[in-house]
């Protein structure tokens, strides 16, 4: 059983908490860290139509309050409590399907970076209130939850996805798929999901997720956008699930010696495949210089991959730039 509600964790003055809860089933096993992960239960549906579009989740319609974007919000999965921050905009009509993204933090960092810090993704600044946002937490090395801290954490917060690297972990993967299964749920059953645009954005080890998310639910993402990040499932990716292909804006630091550029190109070549596109790329005229499109993709399957001159980071303007490349998106 999946319940939700609002942690008491600080933060500063907003508009209220949900109210609301939601139930679903978590379960299954999957694989882990850097190395194959397992399926780890059926993955959350994508809603139904409710008057507002056939991409309308069910929360369509209903009343929803604003959570303070600062305060902790909390799911149980599989018995163990689960904590995320949710951006919802000021101008919410829950009568217009709206694209959800979930920004994903990095190996021992937290949430709170990943949405406020200026060294993150600065979605809410970027997406101008046209997007719901969730800022899921990762669990520490030991499995067991805690709140994280009010304040940006980056190398100083014990938490990861999947299990600490580079052990392989297939329960603890499976745990945090079921954790984005609940989430998805919780916000399509209180919120105007627009079910066709689910949009994943994540560093590092959370790009390693986002890869990961685009395999083991291949049916709920429409578009990806990984800053550092590799896999699907580890250093040579590879995934279960044939039908797996994705939009994918991709970016990668030049002298990155944590996600190395090799690392880097073997997750473009993965998708490259798998987006059927050709090994030709053009400059973007859309997305900057630094960037490149590859050429003869699969309708609706655009691949661009963007380099940075830096180590491993977020570089300015990545998080906008995702955000930019999944409106483009059918």
């Amino acid at each position: 059983m999946t319940t939700s509600s609002s942690a008491g964790t600080g933060g500063s003055g907003g508009a209220g908490t949900v109210a609301s809860s939601s139930s679903s089933s978590s379960g299954g096993t999957g694989g882990a860290g850097g190395e194959p992960a397992g399926t780890g239960g059926d993955p959350a549906g994508t809603g139904g139509s409710t008057g507002a579009g056939d991409s309308g989740s069910m929360g369509c319609g209903a009343a929803a309050t604003r959570p303070d974007p600062r305060t902790q919000q909390t799911l149980m999965v599989g018995g163990v409590t689960r904590y995320y921050l949710m951006y919802v905009p000021e101008n919410y009509d829950p009568s217009k399907p709206l694209p959800l993204v979930f920004g994903i933090h990095g190996l021992n960092m937290n949430n709170v970076w990943a949405a406020h810090d200026n060294s993150g993704f600065q979605l809410i600044q970027e997406t101008d209130d046209q997007a719901l946002l969730i800022y899921p937490q990762g669990l520490p090395a030991d499995g067991r939850s805690r709140p994280p801290s009010t304040e940006s954490q980056w190398g100083t917060a014990d938490s990861n996805w999947g299990g600490p690297p580079p052990t392989a972990n297939r329960e603890r993967l499976a745990a945090d798929l079921a954790f984005f299964d609940a989430m998805l749920e919780h916000a399509k059953a209180n919120y105007c999901v627009d079910t066709k645009r689910v949009f994943a954005v994540g560093f590092s080890q959370g790009g390693f997720m986002t890869n990961t998310l685009g395999c083991e639910r291949s049916s709920v993402f429409r578009g990806l956008a990984p800053v550092a990040g590799w896999g699907p499932q580890g250093s040579q990716p590879t995934c279960s699930d044939a039908s797996a292909a994705h939009a994918l804006i991709q970016t990668q630091g030049d002298t990155d010696g944590t996600v190395t550029p090799a690392l880097g190109q073997s997750t473009r070549d993965f998708w490259r495949g798998r987006n059927g596109c050709e090994a030709t790329t053009v400059p973007s005229t859309t997305f900057g210089n630094a960037c490149v499109e590859y050429q003869g993709c699969n309708e609706g399957l655009p691949l661009v991959y963007c380099t940075h001159p830096g180590g491993h980071s977020v570089p300015s303007g990545a998080g906008g730039r995702a955000w930019r490349f999944f409106q483009s998106l059918e």
